[in-house]
């Protein structure tokens, strides 16, 4: 099948997403006036392809059993240990994605396909239902918990077929999704069914990695079943983890939405909103009607929606003392019990900037710019390493690094590849629309404290 190949705009093609099409209106130009949009996007194109990409192509890749390995030390030297399904199937989906959406380079498709090739020996049952964790050679180790391990695998089947043309890839991916999407609903009845016995207690993780496995495979599922599959997770999230009375939107619940009064319950995970956030904003570009360009009022609310939750949390997650997001926070502010609370972590922050960005071009809010500002300032001036290729995993309040590893079971190469690209991009667009707002309004002050670029 012959690739499609996109135009680049400022060194990187530009993905062909839904967000261009998502408009309420030129935006004013005083919104442009603080951030040089260029010289960002050039920024963070280099920090994606002289400094993450070539971390994970140098040190990822097991030449002897397959597949990747998991636990990177600081300088890229391996830290024996078991291999992640999610982590596997997560970075082959990353580096597929690359080759889709930038310029196609053969060692970013080679990548991937190297370690699809140990996911589809050894990540699933014969019955294609994934496994959590395997030992270095392929053997099962655990059985999956949740979903997460088989939407993670679906996705990067799904991104190599698109890749490479292959339909067994195709079929790979639907026959992992189909009966996932049937036995997690078959999973929520069983839980209300038992309320009144133990505890069911359910994870936003979940139905947001189904969601993001729904929009992967939308090329290759019929419109209307799409359509209908995505509502119902839309509104699962929206009608259960979101607190109708505060509009917080929550980390774990009980089975139809209860609230658990305890720190778990009243937890706010900062990196999982803003991903929540992400994923939403690109479910209202994909629903959009591509006839007119513009969304109905119903996507429209929920953007606004999902813009109020992003300025929100970076209200309530910036540490004013030493800068950067926190991890978690008590929406009811309490006492936050977790003792990680206050760490830094580099994908938090990149989802964070990714999902500013999109809400910007849904709602043209100028606070999502001040915020993205600061974020950003804090971000590039923290996370990458200036010794060697890649970006530091988790600092500390002063700026330090907190650990001497760059990849661990829970934080591997998938946002940072992800967001790094879409950040880069989304700035482009920035900087045409900075070239069409009218001149003739005032420019504003940076924010205090947010630094200058």
């Amino acid at each position: 099948m012959q690739k499609r190949r996109l135009p680049k705009v400022g060194g990187v093609k530009q993905k062909k997403i839904c967000i261009n099409r998502l408009n309420f209106g030129k935006p004013p130009s005083y919104l442009y006036n603080v951030l040089d949009f260029q010289k960002l996007s050039a920024l963070y194109q280099q920090a994606l392809l002289r400094q993450v990409v070539p971390f994970w192509l140098k040190n990822s890749r097991d030449m002897k059993c397959g597949g990747y390995f998991d636990l990177l030390s600081t300088t890229g030297e391996v830290i024996e240990g078991d291999k992640f399904v999610t982590q596997q199937a997560q970075q082959v989906w990353a580096f597929a994605w690359l080759y889709n959406n930038l310029d196609g380079q053969p060692a970013w498709l080679e990548h991937a396909q190297h370690g699809a090739a140990f996911l589809y020996q050894f990540a699933h049952t014969d019955t294609l239902t994934c496994y959590a964790q395997l030992d270095r050679r392929g053997r099962p180790v655990a059985a999956a918990t949740d979903v997460t391990p088989d939407c993670s695998t679906a996705m990067a089947y799904a991104q190599l077929h698109q890749a490479t043309g292959n339909d067994e890839w195709a079929m790979l991916a639907k026959q992992l999704a189909t009966p996932l999407l049937r036995r997690w609903e078959e999973t929520r009845i069983q839980q209300i069914e038992q309320l009144g016995a133990f505890r069911q207690i359910r994870h936003l993780s979940e139905p947001i990695a189904l969601l993001k496995m729904l929009l992967e495979m939308q090329p290759l599922v019929e419109e209307e079943h799409w359509k209908q599959q995505a509502e119902v997770l839309v509104q699962e999230i929206l009608n259960e983890f979101v607190d109708k009375r505060t509009d917080v939107l929550r980390e774990y619940v009980l089975p139809e939405g209860s609230f658990i009064n305890t720190p778990e319950g009243r937890r706010i995970n900062v990196g999982l909103t803003f991903q929540t956030a992400s994923c939403l904003l690109d479910f209202c570009a994909e629903t959009t009607p591509s006839r007119t360009g513009l969304i109905g009022n119903k996507q429209r609310k929920l953007a606004m929606q999902v813009v109020q939750w992003c300025l929100r949390l970076c209200a309530q997650s910036w540490d004013e003392l030493g800068g950067g997001l926190n991890q978690f926070i008590d929406f009811k502010q309490q006492p936050v019990l977790f003792p990680d609370w206050q760490q830094k972590w580099a994908w938090i922050h990149v989802e964070a900037l990714a999902a500013l960005l999109k809400c910007h071009f849904y709602t043209r809010q100028s606070e999502c710019l001040t915020w993205f500002k600061r974020i950003n300032d804090y971000t590039l001036h923290h996370f990458p390493d200036p010794k060697q290729t890649g970006w530091h995993l988790v600092i500390d309040q002063h700026g330090q690094p907190l650990i001497n590893v760059k990849s661990i079971p829970s934080a591997g190469c998938y946002s940072l590849i992800r967001c790094l690209t879409e950040i880069a991009q989304l700035l482009t667009k920035c900087e045409q629309a900075q070239l069409k707002a009218p001149a003739r309004f005032p420019k504003v002050v940076p924010a205090v404290g947010s630094g200058s670029v």
